[in-house]
């Protein structure tokens, strides 16, 4: 509904690039049908203008591009010095990342901070300044 074959063939990189759109339209369906059950106001989102179809075609292509570059869903590969090792905890299925599920949400993505606790109870140390006379 939202994005087509055309859409993940023009944004494949690299080599391998998929060539039946068949194929590519299922997977397209079926990470739709993911997205309508992961944002149940998608549709609603996308009326009232809250979110554009760009976005949703976007993160559309991205879960398809990583389902069809591992669809036997192989977490580690490797041929003689030559490994590869496939992200997320579920290779090879359709799955929205944190960004974007934020991004489809309309949540700004958190940006962390650097910070320290000091664990040392207010009234532990006092210091006591030298005596300088001895």
């Amino acid at each position: 509904m939202w994005a087509t074959p055309a859409d993940v063939i023009d944004r494949w990189v690299g080599p391998g690039a998929p060539t039946d759109e068949d194929l590519i339209q299922r997977w397209i369906d079926d990470a739709e049908t993911v997205l309508r059950y992961e944002v149940p106001d998608i549709q609603e989102r996308l009326d009232d203008g809250r979110l554009t179809t760009k976005a949703v075609v976007f993160v559309v292509v991205r879960m398809v591009t990583r389902a069809l570059r591992n669809p036997r869903g192989v977490r580690q590969e490797g041929v003689g010095p030559f490994n590869v090792t496939y992200t997320g905890d579920r290779p090879g299925d359709l799955w929205l990342s944190d960004d974007e599920r934020a991004m489809l949400e309309g949540t700004p993505r958190r940006q962390q901070r650097a910070f320290t606790i000091d664990p040392t109870p207010k009234d532990a140390y006092r210091p006591v300044p030298p005596d300088l006379w001895g």
